[in-house]
């Protein structure tokens, strides 16, 4: 989720304090403030393929708190997720879960299915500036209600290195026990004070991407554009407040 971790090559178990790190990765989720986000993703210019997502983060005394919701299809079929996350930390340790149910919904009365997943999140500075992450999606390896349809689960791990003050670079390795291994980069450049460029790419499935983003005090935009080879562009936006 987010158009700053699409357009850094869907990079996000290893980015500290990010919107969204309560689907990337929730021992991530930012401790500094609330905030709430709102994304879109449509898939190849194609509407009936479009994400949409919701994101909050709320610190409390006893760890920071995450809620989110994301929505894929149209009238059809969609498939729907809410999802509840919880973060704290010991030192430079950082850990977090998250609960989530996972809803889909087929047209022409084939019906509807539900299912909870399980996910936990692991996170820690190895060295300044220098960010190991790492999740796993879907412990529980659950199936929507009593067909063999899994969710979807992966293992993912990461680094993060802000290099200077203007340039961070992070990678990450994701493994879906249905797919092959993917490999992700990305690359975000401060250009000039809070004004940002950033360029990712993926294997496994092959993109291409690359993206801007803005942050002032108390909000954000970030716009990302990701080539698939050879399905073609795909455009993300997202806007935060944080209060």
């Amino acid at each position: 989720m987010g158009a700053k971790s699409i357009s850094m090559g869907q990079t996000g178990v290893a980015l500290p304090s990010t919107s969204w790190s309560a689907f990337s990765n929730v021992a991530m989720m930012p401790t500094d403030g609330n905030s709430v986000s709102f994304y879109g993703f449509r898939y190849i210019g194609i509407a009936e393929i479009t994400d949409m997502a919701a994101t909050i983060n709320y610190q409390t005394g006893w760890g920071t708190l995450g809620a989110g919701v994301h929505r894929y299809g149209f009238n059809l079929f969609n498939e729907n997720r809410f999802l509840l996350a919880y973060k704290n930390s010991l030192g430079n340790f950082h850990y977090g879960g998250s609960v989530s149910y996972t809803h889909v919904f087929q047209g022409g009365n084939y019906g509807s299915a539900g299912a909870v997943g399980f996910d936990i999140g692991l996170a820690t500075e190895v060295a300044e500036d220098l960010w190991f992450g790492a999740r796993a999606t879907n412990l529980n390896q659950p199936s929507y209600g009593d067909t063999d349809e899994d969710l979807p689960r992966e293992l993912a791990a990461g680094l993060s290195y802000q290099l200077t003050s203007e340039a961070l670079v992070t990678t990450e390795v994701v493994k879906d026990v249905m797919f092959p291994i993917s490999f992700r980069g990305g690359l975000q450049f401060e250009v000039i004070r809070s004004l940002f460029a950033r360029a990712g790419i993926t294997t496994k499935p092959e993109t291409y991407s690359f993206g801007f983003g803005y942050l002032a005090d108390s909000w954000d935009v970030n716009f990302g554009l990701q080539q698939h080879n050879p399905l073609g562009l795909s455009p993300a936006l997202d806007i935060g407040i944080r209060f």
